[in-house]
């Protein structure tokens, strides 16, 4: 156990001080969707689209093998049934005038806290566990995490899209 707690000590400080900032600057911005708010198109794009394309360089950086697409098709399907599911529980309002008001949810904290554990685990696996980090079992559980948070966002994005682009509620 002791081993452990070293092991992990080390690999905490050998950690970059600017990741420290981006996970500081990811928790502030995930602390920022548990309140209600009200959201324009680049707001409502943003988040999504910087994890959409993260998950698509980390797919491609690794190369497409049968695992990884084996990870990323169950990840895709579960994250699409998890952002309708989610998305019909608590729907964001159009607020006309190309805005709508998401309501205040811990979802989006925990998807960004889990993409950078992700991230994070499977770079430090590929520097002190390379067989690991390439092995089928470690590829599909990846791929398939990074893919079902991926998914989860950009269909809730979609869906909230829509809110956005229907014709405006008319004032009562």
């Amino acid at each position: 156990m002791t081993n452990l707690f070293a092991t992990l000590a080390q690999i905490l400080a050998n950690t970059p001080f600017w990741v420290w900032l981006i996970l500081l600057f990811l928790i502030w911005r995930g602390l920022g969707s548990t309140v209600p708010r009200d959201a324009g198109l680049t707001r409502l794009l943003l988040m999504p689209g910087v994890l959409l394309c993260l998950t698509l360089w980390s797919v491609l950086s690794s190369g497409l093998s049968t695992a990884i697409l084996a990870g990323l098709m169950l990840g895709v399907l579960a994250g699409i049934a998890a952002g309708l599911a989610l998305e019909h529980r608590n729907p964001a309002i159009n607020l006309g005038n190309g805005r709508i008001r998401l309501p205040g949810e811990w979802t989006t904290l925990f998807v960004i806290l889990v993409v950078f554990a992700t991230r994070y685990i499977r770079i430090v696996a590929g520097i002190m566990a390379p067989a690991l980090a390439a092995s089928a079992p470690f590829l599909v559980v990846m791929g398939a995490f990074s893919a079902f948070n991926t998914a989860m966002l950009v269909t809730r994005t979609v869906l909230r899209l829509r809110v956005m682009l229907a014709p405006a509620p008319l004032a009562a």
